[in-house]
């Protein structure tokens, strides 16, 4: 029953963590903190309704860091609401001791899901979570860890250690 506890609190870390990053990042109004990306080179294309900003890319907003080589956000039809945002290359997101690393991410905000992929990771100090797909519902509040056939998810949990801020 511990070790159960233990790991549904560090999926459920992870989620917030996931949740954090995403939602905060898709800048959506009413949000009190700005949201800062620089990168190296941004390409806005109006009929695409897409604004991709390459090379080097940190987003960052009150506390919340994103690290990738591209970040590409997705305008729906009326060209003002954010329909997706999608990490790619050596993503990195940071919020306090909470870190998730992927290959890439996609944010899809009709769907409210996060999936990570390209050998993601969630960590919480010690404790950590691994698998080839990691998937947030973010309305449901669950997620689920997926390995591929002939792999297998990974979960390292620390008993004892600092508790776990959801």
């Amino acid at each position: 029953m511990g070790l159960m506890r233990v790991l549904l609190v560090t999926v459920l870390v992870s989620l917030s963590l996931v949740d954090t990053a995403w939602c905060e990042a898709s800048a959506t109004a009413g949000k009190a903190q700005p949201l800062e990306i620089t990168s190296q080179k941004l390409e806005a294309d109006g009929t695409l309704k897409k604004v991709v900003f390459v090379g080097k890319v940190v987003a960052r907003q009150d506390g919340l860091t994103i690290r990738s080589s591209k970040l590409i956000v997705a305008y729906g039809q009326s060209g003002t609401r954010v329909s997706s945002i999608e990490a790619i290359g050596d993503v990195v997101v940071q919020k306090d001791d909470r870190t998730a690393t992927a290959g890439r991410g996609l944010y899809n905000v009709a769907e409210g899901t996060v999936v990570l992929t390209e050998t993601p990771r969630v960590q919480q100090g010690d404790n950590s979570v691994e698998g080839d797909e990691i998937v947030f519902y973010l309305e449901e509040d669950r997620s689920i860890v997926k390995s591929q056939s002939g792999s297998r998810v990974r979960a390292i949990l620390t008993p004892g250690g600092t508790p776990v801020e959801p």
